[in-house]
């Protein structure tokens, strides 16, 4: 099964996933990266009152880009 990693990037940070998930397909990993993005979205609306652009890019064990959401 391939492994999927879901970086977070902001303007002044990257955090680097350096565990993955193994996942069928890229379908099912923009599907978790959306589910995870409305999730953490969800939660920075209640704790924060800054503006904050935080992204998740999913990438593949090749490394190559397969999908990006905002948060």
């Amino acid at each position: 099964m391939p492994r999927y990693y879901f970086h977070l990037r902001s303007k002044e940070q990257f955090i680097w996933d350096k565990e993955g998930v193994d996942l069928p397909d890229p379908v099912i990993a923009r599907g978790a990266a959306d589910k995870a993005a409305a999730e953490l979205r969800g939660g920075l609306l209640h704790e924060s009152t800054q503006v904050c652009s935080w992204v998740v890019a999913v990438t593949d064990e090749g490394d190559e880009l397969i999908h990006v959401t905002s948060l």
